[in-house]
């Protein structure tokens, strides 16, 4: 019951909807119970010795189809309430889910996994659906029923009452056993799903590289073996249950085995009258279908349990903290003794660093040295171990997060945008942005002679992360968005990695343009984009190792003379590449 409540609250004022709907089934199980008393009039009327008159009859029948006519008024308000109830208690779960994202850090969301957030977003909140707009407010009415029917049949005979229970009791016992190994088999075929689901979104999102490495026989053995392992629980529970299934069904639906036999006893015993020997087992035959809807009523509350406490589980996870200090004034960024650590693994150690308004800083080094680590924990993706970042000399975390991503903007060498137009996906960095502001933005980032080439211009779906579009195309609508939100902070995650020559020089345009007078961070890869900044951060195994320009790097660094070097020969050894392909055509 607490989980239930606990559910409900995702509501809010509208949870009053779920007494609404049982009410309201409850009297339609009134509604549909009166027609048996009145059919038994109606017989016990023919086989008396003065028939029924015309009038009766037609006062009766309409009493009847007005009960009906109620009881299904009565089921649909009840129904509608109760959905309109589950679909808000899931907005409400939704909203929550989302919002609890957004406070979580990369790595917890990473450590929780793609499925495990999958599968919560999608699965676990839709199927409470069906619990809460079903199973619970019907299972209610349904048990109401078979009490009130009971209830009738024991003032009417209690012997005939203690048959058709005799009867429910017998016809429960498969129904509780299957329930006891039910519940043994759940956790089991929970987590077969889950691993099932994890697979699932691996194998996809790994496609690529799957196919280029030759690796579908290795991945997809994975893949088929989560599938045959949720299958075969799947089966297995099944199998087991197939057996309690078909007993308890043969056993609610034939109340008549003891009632009939019963009833005809006592009253050619002169023990009951013809009214209540009919009226009993017109009830008796009326418990078989609530009684069977029940079955899927008991097994609501473990389900609705389970599920919500593995959504619950992701609120368990602390929130990163968050200030409510204004927005500052100056936009210069410092990192005071700054230390990382991913899983007890340290990642960046000691970093002290200043970024001034209007100047460029870039941030290099070789792979893994902590480079886009250090970038990202300005816009506090992770939350740093020791030290402090300041933003115009505020603690980024007595900022809001909305403040904070109101002050920087973040452009990442994947390039996601969202499948949904150009023109939803550049206002995706200022939502409030007008189709002019959007195509000046556009135009601003070099992309605007693509996208009118396009079909639909501005309305081109960009697909699927952006599948439709190359990765220079991805790269400069993800600049024209930057430019558009216009933050004074800007992070550049290697804006340049997926652009061809001609390409870049078009990114470096549209670059020089979004950097005017702003704090800007790059994070390097081609040393070459670079030579210009007015600091470059050399950084080794998450420390700095030295900083200054270029020229200077190169004069007194090893580290980043041989990163330099290797650099000039990639460039050589591309050049060389393309005057052999052309050589050979």
């Amino acid at each position: 019951m607490k989980d239930f409540l606990r559910v409900l609250s995702y509501a809010g004022s509208d949870k009053k909807l779920m007494k609404r709907a049982v009410v309201l089934l409850s009297f339609s199980v009134l509604f549909a119970i009166i027609p048996f008393f009145l059919v038994s009039l109606v017989i016990d009327c023919f086989l008396g010795t003065i028939p029924p008159s015309f009038g009766w009859l037609t006062i009766m029948a309409a009493a009847i189809l007005i009960c009906l006519l109620l009881r299904n008024w009565l089921t649909g308000r009840g129904l509608a309430a109760s959905h309109e109830l589950a679909y808000k208690t899931l907005a409400g779960m939704r909203r929550r889910v989302s919002g609890k994202l957004l406070r979580m850090s990369m790595g917890d969301i990473q450590d929780y996994g793609t499925g495990s957030v999958k599968k919560n977003f999608v699965e676990n909140i839709e199927e409470m659906e069906l619990i809460l707009a079903h199973s619970i407010p019907e299972g209610v009415a349904n048990i109401l029923n078979v009490l009130l029917v009971f209830l009738v049949m024991f003032m009417v005979d209690w012997r005939m009452a203690l048959a058709a229970l005799v009867t429910i009791i017998i016809g429960m016992i498969p129904v509780l056993l299957m329930m006891t190994d039910g519940m043994k088999r759940m956790m089991p075929w929970y987590a077969a799903n889950k691993t099932m689901t994890d697979a699932i979104i691996e194998y996809i999102s790994g496609m690529e590289v799957i196919k280029v490495f030759g690796q579908q026989g290795r991945s997809f053995k994975k893949y088929s073996e989560s599938v045959d392992g949720y299958l075969h629980s799947t089966l297995d529970w099944y199998r087991s249950a197939f057996g309690y299934m078909t007993g308890y069904t043969i056993l609610l639906l034939t109340a008549l085995l003891l009632l009939l036999p019963t009833g005809v006893l006592l009253y050619v015993n002169g023990m009951m009258t013809l009214f209540a020997f009919i009226l009993s087992i017109l009830l008796g035959m009326s418990l078989g279908l609530p009684a069977l809807r029940l079955i899927s009523f008991f097994p609501a509350f473990p389900q609705l349990s389970y599920k919500s406490q593995k959504i619950e589980s992701m609120f368990e996870i602390p929130d990163m903290p968050e200030g409510s200090s204004p927005a500052p004034e100056n936009f210069d960024v410092a990192f005071e003794n700054v230390s990382f650590a991913y899983k007890d693994i340290n990642v960046i150690s000691n970093v002290s660093l200043n970024m001034r308004k209007n100047t460029i800083t870039a941030l290099v080094g070789s792979s893994g040295a902590g480079k886009s680590t250090l970038a990202k924990t300005l816009m506090r993706f992770w939350d740093i171990k020791d030290g402090v970042i300041k933003i115009g000399g505020v603690d980024i975390r007595d900022l809001s997060f909305e403040t904070l991503m109101d002050l920087v903007s973040y452009v990442s060498q994947d390039n996601f945008l969202f499948n949904a137009s150009i023109m939803e996906n550049i206002r995706y960095g200022r939502p409030a942005a007008s189709d002019a502001e959007v195509i000046e933005a556009a135009k601003a980032a070099q992309c605007h002679e693509f996208i009118i080439e396009m079909d639909k211009g501005y309305d081109t779906a960009a697909g699927g992360s952006g599948d439709k579009l190359s990765g220079g195309q991805r790269q400069r609508i993800c600049i024209a968005r930057a430019m558009l939100k216009n933050a004074p902070i800007i992070v550049f995650d290697e804006a340049t990695s997926f652009a061809d020559p001609e390409n870049e020089d078009k990114i470096q345009e549209a670059l020089s343009e979004l950097i005017v007078g702003k704090t800007v961070v790059i994070v390097a890869h081609r040393l070459s984009t670079i030579v210009e900044a007015d600091n470059i951060v050399l950084l080794d195994s998450g420390k700095i190792a030295d900083q200054g320009r270029h020229g200077e790097l190169l004069e007194r660094s090893i580290l980043y003379r041989t990163l330099w070097d290797a650099h000039r020969e990639s460039m050589d050894w591309d050049i060389t590449a393309k005057k052999e392909v052309l050589g050979n055509v």
